[in-house]
C-alpha cells in the first residue's frame, strides 16, 4: 500500500509511469487499483442503495448505458461471464432439450440493445 498524494505531487505522479519505462521496466501492473475501485464503487452503491433504494441502483445502470459510447459492454453481464456458451453446453448435452438454459428470452436479451462490436 502507498499513499501517492501523501508522498508525490501530481507531476511526479503523472510521469511515474512513463520514468519507469525509460528505467527499462516493461511490465507494470495496476491490479490492486482495480481491487479499491471495485470496493469503493460497491461502497458507493450500498450507501446510495441505503438512501434512496432501486433508485441508486437505476442510476448505476444509467450510467452503464451512456458508458456504452466508450466501449463499455458490463451492461448485458450474461453475455460477459458466458452464459451463452454454457447455454450451447447444456443444449449439445440435451439434445436441444434444455429447460436450464438463461439467454433465450431472457430480459438481458429482451431489453437491452446489443453492444457496439
Amino acid at each position: 500500500s502507498f499513499n501517492w498524494k501523501k508522498n508525490l505531487d501530481d507531476a511526479t505522479i503523472a510521469k511515474f509511469q512513463r520514468e519507469l519505462g525509460a528505467m527499462g521496466y516493461k511490465f507494470q501492473f495496476i491490479t490492486l487499483a482495480g481491487f479499491h475501485q471495485l470496493n469503493y464503487g460497491m461502497f458507493e452503491l450500498a450507501r446510495g442503495y441505503k438512501a434512496r433504494q432501486m433508485a441508486a441502483y437505476s442510476e448505476l445502470q444509467e450510467a452503464e448505458f451512456a458508458a456504452e459510447a466508450n466501449g463499455y459492454t458490463a451492461t448485458k453481464h450474461q453475455r460477459e461471464v458466458g452464459t451463452g456458451y454454457f447455454d450451447a453446453v447444456s443444449m449439445a448435452i440435451t439434445g436441444g432439450r434444455s429447460s436450464t438454459t438463461a439467454m433465450h428470452e431472457s430480459t438481458e436479451h429482451a431489453q437491452f440493445k446489443p453492444a457496439a462490436e
